[in-house]
């Protein structure tokens, strides 16, 4: 078990890795790399780009689910010691990934860009940093509940 906790975490962690690197490269670097380009050039780099990081993301998609439900199911107990502060951490962070990846989904569906494409990337990039932060911070209030239980707050 504990082996499948490791590589469930790790899996997670590198979904959220291609994930926000992948939105990031599509929405700042390439526009900046493709402004010298003719626009023939531009487009169809930006198109082949485009559909692999659709490739990507939809299988990061699936690695989110999966892993955030087991990693959920396996830390549900240590969630309870703290729980208004953890379920506060924990849902906010479930729910801004959601979010993110619906707008994706929507950014990406057509095989042209929608004119609003850029948009979209940047409120999927603020809500996948948002997500992070939450997670992270989840991580530090259940590590720390979990090292001193006599300071966590349980509540039923």
């Amino acid at each position: 078990m504990p082996v499948l906790v490791i590589v469930s975490r790790y899996l997670h962690v590198v979904a959220a890795i291609l994930a926000v690197g992948g939105t990031f490269f599509m929405r700042v670097v390439l526009p900046l790399g493709l402004a010298q380009a003719d626009a023939a050039s531009r487009d169809a780099v930006f198109l082949r780009c485009r559909r692999v990081f659709k490739m990507t993301f939809h299988a990061c998609t699936l690695l989110f689910l999966l892993t955030g439900a087991f990693n959920t199911w396996v830390n549900w107990n240590d969630y309870k010691l703290n729980r208004p502060l953890m379920h506060g951490l924990w849902g906010p962070h479930l729910l801004l990934g959601l979010t993110a990846i619906v707008i994706a989904f929507v950014a990406l569906a057509p095989k042209q860009p929608r004119k609003s494409h850029r948009a979209m990337a940047t409120v999927t990039l603020v809500l996948l940093f948002a997500g992070i932060l939450c997670a992270s911070t989840l991580k530090y209030v259940r590590d720390h509940a979990v090292k001193n239980p006599s300071a966590a707050v349980t509540t039923r």
